[in-house]
């Protein structure tokens, strides 16, 4: 079957996933929704990943159900989804991460929002994440407010959608120069060209599991410096001063992050560049309140600023 018939395909990065990416592939190769095709990039595995994944593909490869492997010697996932979205040739695709999972009937969900009547651009779901600690909650995916929930909650996050090709090209792929939140920092692209958006209902299809060599990692002060920097390029993309001001919000809460995990240099340091941005003395109040709420675990603290941001 020519790579042109496939509707969607899924890309999934992979680095140093040995021990767990058995489970995902598994996942993949048990969806129901046919014809699909899978790109698989390795970025540069040395534990013996991309063996199992060669075997995997060679077990698994039928008609109906197409499985590329390439290789990207430029470092980090957005590199690899950058070189899977270069060699896409479907109307829709879906990226995916190696260290989570997607329910047998996923696909084919999305393939279905993706035939409803107002013809979404983008089709998205919530997730069941689970986190090292081995809690569980559901991360949101808003098609109502997208951008506020994008900022705030990552609603735009990489396993939360599918797109049409198109609109993601469109939106310039993914930034190579982000290393943390780039999902986000895509998100907010991608919604500035007023995408038509649909949620699908439902439980969640996808699990997502929290690792320690995952990008986010396991608390904010280890990845510090990345989330600003992507906070920093939303901000400079935004248009009207009260966007900007929703980033500075989300700067003041990573703030209280780092002050809930013990940092308060970090804590500090950062407030006093979002203060420096911010010359309104009611935003400037705003901002102090919110770093301090968080720092305290006050859950749910961005959503009493909703209405005066």
């Amino acid at each position: 079957m020519d790579n042109t018939q496939f509707p969607i395909t899924i890309i999934m990065p992979v680095y140093n996933r040995a021990a767990i990416v058995g489970r995902t592939l598994r996942s993949i190769a048990a969806q129901t929704f046919r014809p699909l095709r899978v790109i698989i990039v390795d970025n540069g595995s040395t534990d013996g990943t991309d063996t199992i994944v060669a075997h995997w593909k060679n077990e698994n490869e039928q008609p109906g159900l197409s499985i590329e492997i390439l290789r990207e010697s430029i470092p980090g996932a957005t590199a690899a989804r950058n070189r899977g979205l270069a060699e896409t040739t479907s109307e829709y695709v879906m990226f995916f991460d190696s260290d989570d999972i997607m329910h047998p009937t996923h696909v084919e969900r999305a393939m279905r929002g993706f035939n409803h009547p107002s013809h979404p651009d983008i089709v998205g779901w919530d997730v069941t994440l689970h986190d090292i600690h081995g809690r569980t909650r559901t991360a949101i995916f808003s098609a109502i407010s997208p951008l506020w929930h994008n900022i705030m909650n990552g609603s735009m996050a990489t396993q939360r959608y599918a797109a049409r090709t198109s609109i993601i090209r469109k939106a310039g792929g993914w930034d190579n120069s982000i290393l943390g939140w780039n999902d986000i920092e895509l998100g907010t692209r991608l919604l500035k060209l007023n995408p038509v958006m649909l949620k699908l209902k439902g439980i969640p299809t996808v699990d997502i599991f929290q690792q320690q060599e995952s990008i986010t990692g396991t608390s904010f002060t280890q990845g510090t410096g990345r989330w600003e920097s992507s906070l920093n390029t939303i901000e400079t993309n935004l248009e009207t001063m009260r966007h900007k001001r929703w980033v500075r919000l989300r700067r003041a809460h990573l703030a209280g992050l780092y002050a809930s995990e013990g940092s308060s240099d970090l804590s500090s340091k950062l407030m006093a560049s979002t203060l420096a941005d911010e010359q309104c003395p009611f935003y400037r109040t705003l901002l102090r309140a919110a770093q301090a709420l968080t720092a305290r675990n006050i859950r749910g603290a961005l959503r009493l600023f909703r209405p005066l941001f």
